[in-house]
């Protein structure tokens, strides 16, 4: 029989508190989405209404108490939902398209001194069919430090057969409303990655990630180098300014400039390090694609077990 666990479903934006009562002290809105139930409070404190406790990483608290009903009123809907299984891990060594791990960590290098910056973005190297602003200075964002560090891979591995365009780049910036998940489109269009079963299905090592945490605001664009299934923590790479991060490194973990390009051993053991369900959570709509990486040991996991 497959695992299930409690999620509720939002339909509306609504209120969290610190205790399930609207009395108590407000701890800020719940976006419509999906999230995970921590507590169930049904007829409490009184018959006419029902509380859950939700797991919310975008707030401050981590999680909150929402009214899922009023009397006849309902707001929110709590159901069982199937977990999905760890991902198949692909070796790609049959994919011409696949690309070394280690191309991916050598260009690394080359990117740990840059530090995040939303609107002063530039590259550390050119790349094939497009013109770019390269550094110094060593700013990027994170939809720059994706782009440099895939198509710089995946161009030098394979020369004329791999092409990149103003278009693609265009995908990479989410230039246009007609697709909000562009990166991961370019990223399967241009042959660097393959479609997943399902944007809710645990990432398969070298995953790219488009997620918001808004319909449509505050947009994000990352990689996952891998992730755990035993304890569901996922290897998250970005450019970012917040955990723990003021640059490109690691989430949770550090920059790479401080902390080198070596993840910690058992990084899954880090109270920190974010588990997939967090990431679901903060990134109510999101996509993903699996990028072609064969010979694969940065995450020190085993290449093929799940």
């Amino acid at each position: 029989m497959a695992e299930t666990y409690r999620v509720a479903k939002l339909p509306i934006r609504l209120r969290g508190f610190v205790e399930p009562d609207t009395n108590a002290q407000f701890e800020g809105y719940v976006e419509p989405g999906t999230y995970f139930v921590v507590e169930e409070r049904p007829g409490f404190p009184t018959p006419d209404t029902d509380y859950a406790r939700l797991e919310v990483p975008t707030l401050g608290a981590l999680d909150t108490w929402i009214c899922l009903r009023w009397r006849t009123q309902r707001y929110a809907t709590l159901v069982n939902q199937e977990k999905p299984p760890p991902a198949v891990r692909l070796r790609f060594d049959d994919e011409p398209m696949a690309i070394r791990e280690d191309r991916l960590v050598a260009l690394l290098g080359g990117l740990r001194g840059f530090k995040y910056d939303l609107d002063k973005a530039y590259y550390p190297w050119p790349l094939p069919g497009i013109k770019v602003p390269l550094a110094p200075p060593q700013f990027n964002n994170c939809c720059t430090f994706v782009e440099a560090l895939t198509v710089k891979a995946y161009a030098d591995a394979h020369g004329d057969s791999f092409s990149w365009d103003s278009r693609r780049h265009r995908q990479m910036m989410i230039a246009s409303t007609e697709d909000y998940f562009s990166p991961v489109t370019a990223a399967i269009e241009s042959g660097m990655a393959i479609p997943t079963p399902s944007p809710d299905v645990p990432p398969h090592p070298w995953t790219l990630i488009q997620g918001w945490r808004n319909q449509w605001r505050s947009g994000h664009t990352f990689l996952v180098v891998d992730h755990h299934p035993a304890t569901d923590k996922v290897l998250v790479l970005e450019s970012n300014s917040a955990y723990q991060l003021d640059g490109v490194g690691y989430r949770a973990i550090g920059n790479l400039r401080d902390k080198g390009i070596q993840p910690p051993a058992n990084w899954w053991t880090l109270p920190d390090v974010w588990t997939w369900r967090q990431l679901c959570s903060t990134y109510l709509f999101r996509q993903q694609a699996w990028l072609k990486v064969k010979d694969r040991s940065l995450s020190r996991l085993s290449p093929t077990s799940p």
